[in-house]
């Protein structure tokens, strides 16, 4: 079968840093460590395992941060190649194991990718995984059942969804209702990714928030928001023409699209002062309530950390890494509250515990005129890949938000 695999090495990651400024190539052409190549399908390796076809499967930032080497190397312990990227995927289970009782042939699907001890099949599951936190399971670097990796795609024993085919454990099945297309289904992970990080502190009633970003998560961030009805007022702050037509059809009630209309609004809010330091950009005193960083450069976290009131809250959303230079001067003289978000889990919403993905699907069907499928704004096939990672890296000239590959359509007899 055809699959998009990523290979990692040492002199691939040498020549790429050093040279693919100059020669893109190095990360996503033929000297890369990513390959359109015929590959064996997969088997099912035990008896609660499912086999799938995916429909549509997403390029994720995830995906981005490893093709273009700006992943930290603090997580390299926590992954094992070569793989087969691709985590975010609806597809059509079409083999079970015999003890798979979640889901059947026939079943359309999407797949929570995080890799449990469930996953790993360990009887005595760690203390994240009891507490229904699976995406931090304390097994992620281990090679307990499967070779190390958090994430389905960035470990070797269980390859991803840029494929024909691919395998997972049946704890990993979503099963999307009919209601839902495959272009809104192909969003349930991202968006659940969106929906844990508000729940991880939602804004109350009233206040100000600052969603950062003109990527799909902050697009999930605003649609959380919205989904959850929260009476709050959101501000975007994002780039690019396309990104704020996007953002207002999502419902946000303000967009800014450069430093002078953030600070036009920030100005706006009540109690909220500007001051000029004697070196140094301009700092604030007030601010928006809640912040969401949705980039995670250093840019984006000083204005967070900037813009937020005193005994405000920063959510990060975004992979930041390492990053060098920053002034944390006012974490500690506004009393900020930083928190980090990953993935998704175990919920508390009105009096209510489930997943981030049951919730999310409900309020899906709840809101079914809401435009998420506008955010897949392209498709590729598999033997496109290199010119969808471009679309995915130079979103200005492509106007992307969520490109995904198109792999299988079951509008048409095979």
């Amino acid at each position: 079968m055809k699959a998009i695999v990523y290979d990692f090495s040492v002199p691939k990651y040498v020549a790429a840093k050093g040279l693919g400024r100059y020669f893109p190539s190095l990360y996503y052409g033929k000297p890369s460590a990513l390959k359109l190549k015929e590959v064996q399908p997969p088997s099912l390796p035990g008896l609660r395992w499912i086999k799938v076809k995916p429909i549509l499967a997403g390029i994720c930032g995830t995906d981005m941060g490893a093709i273009f080497y700006k992943s930290s190397p603090a997580l390299t312990p926590f992954t094992s190649f070569p793989s087969i990227l691709g985590h975010e995927v609806v597809g059509i289970v079409t083999a079970t194991g015999p003890a798979v009782t979640r889901v059947k042939p026939g079943d359309r699907i999407a797949i929570d990718p995080f890799i449990s001890c469930t996953v790993r099949e360990i009887d005595d599951p760690c203390p994240a995984c009891q507490a229904g936190l699976h995406c931090l399971c304390r097994h992620s670097g281990s090679s307990a059942g499967l070779a190390p990796g958090m994430i389905m795609g960035f470990c070797r024993d269980l390859p991803g969804a840029w494929a024909e085919a691919f395998v997972a454990h049946e704890s990993m099945a979503i099963p999307v209702p009919e209601q839902l297309s495959d272009r809104l289904a192909v969003l349930i992970e991202p968006l659940s990714v969106g929906l844990h990080a508000v729940l991880r502190h939602p804004p109350q009633a009233g206040e100000r928030v600052l969603v950062i970003g003109g990527g799909m998560m902050a697009f999930a961030v605003v649609a959380a928001l919205r989904l959850l009805d929260i009476p709050c007022h959101v501000t975007h702050y994002c780039r690019r023409t396309f990104q704020k037509e996007m953002s207002l059809k999502l419902g946000t009630d303000k967009v800014v699209q450069n430093k002078k209309e953030l600070e036009e609004d920030l100005l706006t809010i009540p109690s909220t002062g500007k001051y000029q330091p004697l070196i140094g950009p301009s700092v604030y005193t007030g601010g928006y309530d809640v912040v969401y960083d949705c980039v995670g450069t250093r840019q984006t976290l000083h204005d967070a950390i900037h813009v937020t009131r005193d005994r405000g809250q920063i959510v990060l959303v975004g992979a930041a890494g390492t990053v060098p230079a920053l002034d944390w001067t006012f974490v500690w003289a506004k009393e900020l509250s930083i928190h980090g978000s990953l993935g998704y889990g175990k919920e508390k919403w009105q009096g209510e515990e489930l997943s981030t993905h049951e919730l999310l699907i409900r309020l899906l069907l709840k809101h079914p005129g809401y435009p998420l499928e506008d955010l897949v704004t392209h498709e590729f096939p598999l033997e496109a890949y290199q010119e969808a990672i471009k679309a995915n890296a130079d979103r200005g000239a492509y106007q992307s938000v969520k490109t995904v590959f198109r792999i299988f359509d079951p509008s048409v007899p095979e």
